[in-house]
């Protein structure tokens, strides 16, 4: 789409870009759908969306987006883990605990990148992140229903790109 754009001085072709709307519409209701599965859920809306981002953190495909989730989801057990041993450490270490519990969360995910082969620092610390947001009691339960949510998200991001590819062909055709 091009306009002219006249001044009174000059006339200079405006270009009018449209081709990302269908992008931010899509993202628009992958969110809204996220959104309502969490609360038809009972999970908390906002986790949810971090399961969402987590899923786009990298790559454009269902295989990327479910090793997003999974890098997510360990990064949920490496933040319980800090989690507890920032509680641990309290009594020794007093407000130096956090610090040093994050740091030990984050040379964890670094270790993950490493051994794992898996290179997705930011799917990590989105997990990560969000347990220490969350503040919830470091429990397995914790770790589960922070799992849920963070893969409803997910789930609304993958259930777009899989109705994105099933369609594609016929588009093509």
């Amino acid at each position: 789409m091009s306009q002219a754009m006249v001044s009174e001085h000059t006339t200079e072709s405006v270009s009018v870009s449209v081709s990302r709307s269908p992008v931010k519409l899509r993202s628009a209701l992958e969110i809204a759908g996220a959104a309502g599965l969490s609360l038809f859920g009972g999970l908390p809306v906002w986790i949810t969306l971090s399961g969402w981002l987590a899923y786009r953190a990298r790559g454009s495909s269902l295989r990327d987006g479910a090793y997003n989730l999974a890098c997510a989801v360990t990064g949920l057990g490496l933040g319980i883990v800090a989690q507890a041993a920032a509680v641990k450490l309290h009594p020794a270490l007093g407000l130096a605990a956090l610090p040093a519990a994050l740091a030990l969360a984050a040379v964890s995910a670094l270790m993950m990148n490493w051994i794992t082969g898996v290179k997705n620092i930011p799917s990590y610390l989105i997990g990560i992140v969000v347990v220490f947001a969350a503040g919830m009691d470091t429990s397995l339960d914790t770790y589960l229903i922070l799992t849920a949510a963070v893969s409803v998200g997910a789930f609304a991001a993958a259930l777009a790109d899989f109705i994105h590819q099933v369609r594609e062909p016929e588009v093509q055709q």
